[in-house]
C-alpha cells in the first residue's frame, strides 16, 4: 500500500468532532435475555453479548459485557490474552482454574472475579446439571481499537508462540 498524504482542519472543528451526547439509561430485561441464553448457541468463547440501543457492542466506552455458559460436563479451553476481565457468577457453579500455578477456584452464583490481562485461565461445569453462567465484562473493545487484541491458546500457548490477533 502506498503512503497516502495526510490532510489538516481547525482545531475548533476537531473539538466539535469529539463533543459527545450524554448517553441514555439502558435496561436488558432478564426474562428476554433468558429466552435469548437459552436458544443461543454456546461457544466456549461466549454465548450472548449485550448491545445497546443502536446495536453497538460498547455497553460504556472501551468495554463490552458477554453472557457465558459453560454446560454441565464441559470446560473451556486454557487460553490468555491481552485484555481483562470480570466475571460476574449470575447461576450455577463450577471452577476457575489458573492454568499458570495450577491454583482451582470454587465458583458459585453471586461469586466476582478478575482475571487480569495475560493470566492463563479456563473454566470448568463438573456438575451434572444446570449451566455455570457468567456475565463478563472486559476491555476487548478498547484493546481492538487500538490494535492490541492479542491472545494465546492450545499450541501457541503451550510453546510459547505468538499470539494471534
Amino acid at each position: 500500500m502506498p503512503v497516502q498524504t495526510g490532510r489538516q482542519f481547525p482545531y475548533l472543528e476537531f473539538r466539535k468532532r469529539h463533543v459527545q451526547q450524554t448517553p441514555e439509561p439502558v435496561i436488558w430485561p432478564w426474562k428476554s435475555l433468558a429466552k435469548e441464553l437459552e436458544a443461543a448457541d454456546h461457544s466456549e468463547y461466549g454465548t450472548l453479548t449485550l448491545a445497546g440501543p443502536d446495536g453497538g457492542h460498547e455497553i460504556v466506552p472501551g468495554t463490552s459485557m458477554t453472557f457465558q455458559s459453560v454446560r454441565p460436563g464441559e470446560h473451556t479451553t486454557p487460553h490468555a490474552h491481552s485484555w481483562w476481565h470480570l466475571y460476574f457468577v449470575r447461576s450455577g457453579s463450577g471452577v476457575l482454574v489458573l492454568d499458570e500455578t495450577g491454583e482451582t477456584i470454587e465458583l458459585d452464583g453471586d461469586d466476582v472475579l478478575l482475571i487480569p490481562a495475560w493470566w492463563t485461565h479456563h473454566f470448568e461445569n463438573r456438575g451434572t446439571e444446570g449451566d455455570l453462567l457468567l456475565l463478563n465484562m472486559s476491555n476487548l473493545p478498547q484493546l481492538a481499537s487500538l490494535h492490541n487484541k492479542f491472545s494465546r491458546e492450545g499450541e501457541a500457548l503451550s510453546s510459547g508462540g505468538a499470539p494471534s490477533k
